[in-house]
């Protein structure tokens, strides 16, 4: 897994630093350094069957020099990453980063680096695990280095991480239709238990209100429970296997870590090979891979979109996008995200769970970053279904929304634009 690779055949940035999102090439595939033989006789046959099945005409002709351009451009923009091992890990400097995707600016100074361009302000610190994207953020799988006077960032958190969240069109998957809730514990399960009521109530009546929303905005909605029943993890994780074009949301509250832990945390998915955000350290069961592995970029994406829009429409403080491998994640064959609304054991966090107001906008919140998640994701492949309102239901009637952002809760101006058709 952390053979050393040398160089890595991988197309190169475009030249709009506003475009990065939408016109390169992910990095989340695996990198290899084949040699390029196979791809010219897979490239050369494709070309040659196209033709014949043209009958050799004019318009077989000018396909056959559109491909072929089109392959020349690919091998004349391959781009050559540096590669340092540490620690038995794969490492790429932030120099790098910075010139695949076109950041404008790069500055490393007093153990911070930030890389910025018109669309993306990336932050991060050496020997830190935290990472800033405009603003929102997220816990690497592995610290960042400084390794011969150069920052480097994992080539696992590169290509799991930060190129899925800025180039959310180039994942394939299809925009969501369904939505499966999981309101989490139920039962006898009361989860944490608050002075001012227990976690699994809390997390029904969000689970209710979100249904409703996303119903109103033209989802299909199914609920691994709508009442004060307790669900084996297996049975919900497996329950939500089975729905086509779908994502999960398991919804909870959190407790514990003193009573000034505060604020809203999202969870998807770890990678394979490395620990889960609250572990300390390895474990073999780290290296082996989980059903939902699968969805990696899309997890990222989908847990991106939606605790984007948590932080900004909540105004709390922002704990972060993290990894797990919890049941209902790891057996999931779907994209799915476990969302952490709040600490029930922080008296300000207890006092807005306990306000059903809160619980509206938090389902709400939900809601919009699905549909974020949709628009984003919709660009890459046929666009978004048609049964799906472009928009979710209106807040305020003065509340404006554009069709066109990316991620619509981050704050860049520059993601309102069209960059793409």
């Amino acid at each position: 897994m952390h053979a050393d690779v040398g160089k890595l055949g991988i197309r190169c940035r475009e030249t709009s630093s506003a475009s990065i999102c939408v016109h390169l090439r992910l990095l989340s595939y695996p990198i290899s350094s084949r040699p390029f033989a196979p791809v010219r006789r897979n490239f050369w046959s494709s070309i040659t069957s196209r033709i014949r099945s043209e009958g050799r005409s004019i318009r077989g002709f000018l396909l056959a020099t559109v491909l072929l351009f089109s392959f020349a451009v690919s091998r004349a923009s391959a781009y050559d990453w540096t590669i340092i091992k540490e620690n038995g890990r794969d490492y790429i400097p932030l120099t790098d980063v910075t010139r695949f995707y076109d950041f404008n600016t790069a500055e490393f100074s007093n153990g911070v680096a930030a890389l910025n361009c018109a669309a993306v302000h990336l932050q991060c610190a050496s020997g830190s695990r935290d990472l800033y994207l405009n603003g929102l953020k997220f816990v690497l799988s592995l610290p960042v280095l400084d390794i011969q006077d150069r920052f480097c960032i994992s080539r696992l958190d590169l290509a799991k991480l930060v190129d899925p969240v800025l180039r959310p069109t180039k994942i394939s998957a299809s925009p969501v239709r369904t939505v499966v809730i999981d309101a989490g514990h139920g039962g006898a399960d009361s989860g944490a238990r608050g002075p001012l009521g227990n976690e699994k109530d809390f997390t029904l009546d969000v689970a209710l209100r979100a249904r409703d929303l996303f119903t109103r905005a033209g989802f299909n909605v199914r609920m691994t429970r709508s009442s004060d029943v307790y669900v084996p993890l297996e049975t919900r994780a497996l329950f939500a296997s089975f729905q086509p074009n779908a994502v999960f949301l398991s919804i909870h509250f959190n407790y514990g870590m003193g009573p000034t832990a505060e604020g809203v945390e999202t969870y998807c998915l770890a990678p394979r090979g490395v620990p889960s955000t609250n572990d300390s350290g390895l474990t073999f069961a780290d290296f082996q891979n989980c059903t939902g592995n699968v969805r990696d970029s899309e997890n990222i994406d989908l847990a991106t979109a939606i605790h984007a829009s948590l932080i900004t429409r909540l105004v709390v403080p922002d704990r972060g996008v993290k990894r797990a491998r919890f049941v209902v994640l790891r057996n999931n064959a779907i994209p799915g995200v476990l969302i952490e609304g709040g600490f029930l054991t922080n008296p300000r966090d207890a006092l807005r769970v306990a306000s059903p107001a809160y619980r509206e906008l938090l389902a709400d919140a939900i809601v919009r970053g699905v549909i974020s998640y949709n628009r984003a994701i919709a660009r890459g492949s046929h666009g978004p279904p048609a049964a799906i309102s472009a928009k979710p239901p209106p807040v305020g009637a003065s509340e404006t929304f554009s069709g066109s952002l990316i991620w619509d809760p981050l704050t860049s101006n520059v993601y309102s634009r069209d960059v793409e058709p």
